[in-house]
């Protein structure tokens, strides 16, 4: 399953109470309590994997799929799945499993296992005897090290998901046996070697290897033929990323995300190979820094739905490239050509080349009109006949000018828009007012002002319908059902977020409608509650479903007033939040414990405030071995009952090695802590 396209459907009330009264006799509930132990179930959901199976049936024999829910007081029994020789599926993704019994070798019939954020460092070797496998899911497995080195003779497996599996450093030998059409290897940042085996794997239609750093050899794959989806995202300059030329043999591909975050990589073009993939539908290049040109041959990309070139600072030819593109429905140009001579206009056909894109939902123009030519006064009306040209797509959903000083005004004709539900103008400095025409886009929903010098009676007011954006407000509604916080659950475009006065939630389910993780775009994000104001639902609770998505590199937890953490927190890992830069920690009286933000590889500046409740510093706070390895800039103030502070911590189980913490600090600030 692609489960960044998963698809949900809902069955008819009608249909599932049919499922329900057929199958009644066979479905094992152990939460309830009219169980029959006499009943031959098929399927079991259990949440007590302390007890036999025997104990729940006395036919456990003949279960065919088994699920774990809500187990976290005890481990896996080693004989756990003895006698239930004829499993087909067994669910343990919303079960904390410790480590796989080997039992689990037993069950030759398994076609499904999910199995992820084990705590052990190895798998039993007795799964690669599960011959008939087709589908396993070990993601998240952060401390797992190793895999059996006879993997390779489970013959049927298809489906293999790694993700987030940063303690494996190699794939056995026999991996290169596998007959995978579907790999995971994301996150999995200290794989090396991994590339001389992918060539073998011929059937492969799903490869995702972002942020594998140490991917040598780009070149061995050009034998993957069958390749549809292809994610090469990096955060550093992995040796394969030069390797282009490679790209194409992929004349399968529908999805491409070569996007990266290193700033040294020196490709100029790309192989004119690339027109070949005429079923493309999904291109992400974004921060090639030093790309300069387009292949010629993108005129075949006709199938093309989503573009990136967001900060492809050098890039030309861009208006050439896009005037075949007329099934584009997402194209981003944030920051497109910014580093171009304006005397060279590398936008300059732009705004003929938009306006035949007619079935555009969302354009990102963020900071790109400013090259659109030289001269104040013909700058200003380049700028402006191109925004008309925009406001005449007539399907456009969101639409983001940001940063783009050259705005003096909008057209009056951006009320042609009657589908936009986003506009973001952050940073538009030449900006004074907005056209009255926007108050009448009945769809819109966020509007995005921030750093604006606006005349505010121009500015639509915030409603029940329209939010105005960074900053959200959470209001409780009149009849005290709930609040507007799940306004923000078709915010998808934000980089930027601070959601004030959280203790107005009511309910979880609020919360949960959000689906912030799910928000890749937001790099900033602030939960905020006020002090001392009277909470409607528990911090730790509604925080537990405010995890922040991935890509956030700047975070802002204030007025928290729980003693502990939720566990997206507590249980940070390395590959969690792989970009995040910067935390703030401000106003949490209550809490007694540190969340481990050492294991965070790229965390530069960190500023704990007014966290009364801590009394110690130590090895906790470090998470394990490595600890805080880019911190640059520490500060520590307002901590009354701070008492100590190790600046070194145990790194091994015996404790005799001892490391010191955040071994780059350069600034260390530490005010009013008293003890």
């Amino acid at each position: 399953m692609d489960h960044q396209n998963v698809a949900l459907f809902t069955m008819h009330d009608l249909v599932h109470d049919l499922a329900r009264s057929v199958m009644v006799d066979e479905i094992l509930v152990s939460s309830k309590q009219d169980n029959n132990s006499e009943s031959s179930y098929r399927y079991a959901l259990l949440n007590d994997s302390s007890k036999p199976l025997k104990s729940f049936t006395e036919f456990h024999t003949k279960l065919r799929a088994l699920r774990f829910v809500d187990c976290t007081k005890a481990g896996l029994r080693d004989d756990a799945f003895s006698g239930v020789k004829y499993l087909r599926v067994l669910d343990l993704s919303e079960y904390s499993v410790q480590k796989l019994p080997c039992s689990i070798g037993q069950l030759r019939q398994l076609r499904y296992l999910s199995a992820p954020g084990i705590k052990d460092t190895m798998v039993p070797d007795c799964i690669a005897k599960l011959s008939k496998l087709l589908y396993l899911n070990l993601s998240g497995s952060s401390q797992l090290l190793s895999l059996p080195e006879s993997i390779g003779e489970m013959d049927s497996l298809m489906h293999l998901d790694l993700s987030g599996c940063s303690g494996i450093q190699r794939v056995p030998q026999s991996f290169g046996k596998l007959k995978l059409s579907y790999l995971d290897l994301s996150n999995c940042s200290s794989l090396k070697g991994v590339s001389e085996y992918l060539g073998n794997l011929s059937k492969l239609q799903h490869l995702d290897l972002s942020y594998c750093q140490y991917v040598e050899k780009l070149g061995n794959l050009g034998s993957l033929t069958e390749l549809q989806y292809f994610h090469f995202s990096t955060s550093s300059c992995s040796p394969g990323l030069s390797q282009t030329d490679v790209l194409g043999t992929f004349t399968k591909l529908e999805y491409l995300n070569l996007s990266t975050e290193f700033t040294d990589i020196k490709i100029k073009r790309l192989p004119d190979a690339m027109g070949s993939f005429i079923k493309l539908e999904y291109l992400d290049l974004s921060r090639w820094r030093e790309l300069e040109e387009l292949p010629k041959s993108w005129g075949s990309l006709k199938n093309l739905i989503h573009l990136d070139l967001s900060k492809c600072f050098k890039i030309k030819g861009v208006p050439e490239a896009l005037s075949n593109l007329t099934k584009l429905q997402y194209l981003n140009l944030s920051w497109c050509s910014s580093n171009c001579s304006r005397n060279q206009s590398p936008l300059r056909d732009l705004e003929e080349v938009v306006a035949k894109l007619t079935e555009l939902r969302n354009l990102n123009l963020s900071g790109c009109l400013n090259t659109l030519q030289e001269g104040e006064i013909e700058a200003e009306v380049v700028c402006q006949n191109f925004l008309a040209s925009v406001c005449s797509l007539s399907n456009l959903e969101e639409l983001d000018l940001s940063h783009n000083y050259r705005i003096k005004t909008l057209p009056e004709s951006i009320g042609d828009l009657r589908k936009l539900h986003t506009l973001t103008l952050r940073r538009c400095l030449g900006l004074s007012q907005l056209p009255r025409a926007l108050r009448e886009i009945d769809n819109l929903k966020h509007l995005n002002i921030a750093d604006c010098f606006l005349d505010m009676s121009t500015v639509p007011k915030s409603n029940s319908s329209l939010i105005l954006l960074p900053r959200f407000a959470v209001q409780a509604l009149d009849d005290g059902s709930g609040s507007n916080l799940v306004l923000l659950q078709n915010v998808n475009r934000a980089t930027t977020l601070e959601i004030n006065k959280l203790e107005n939630v009511v309910t979880v389910r609020e919360a949960q409608r959000v689906r912030l993780k799910e928000k890749e775009m937001i790099l900033e994000l602030a939960l905020c509650w006020t002090r001392d104001a009277r909470r409607l639902l528990d911090d730790q609770i509604l925080l537990g479903e405010l995890e922040p998505p991935r890509n956030l590199s700047k975070f802002q937890l204030r007025g928290y007033n729980s003693v502990a953490f939720p566990d997206w927190l507590m249980n940070i890992a390395p590959h969690n939040f792989p970009s995040l830069s910067r935390i703030y920690l401000v106003d949490l009286p209550k809490c007694t414990c540190l969340p481990p933000l050492g294991q965070l590889p790229q965390l530069e500046i960190l500023s704990l405030d007014g966290m009364n409740g801590i009394t110690k510093i130590d090895g906790e706070f470090c998470g394990g071995a490595g600890a805080f390895p880019s911190l640059k800039n520490l500060y520590i103030s307002n901590m009354e009952s701070l008492e100590e502070w190790q600046t070194k911590y145990s790194c091994s189980e015996g404790g005799g090695v001892r490391e010191l913490m955040s071994p780059m600090l350069k600034l260390l600030k530490i005010d009013h802590c008293p003890s």
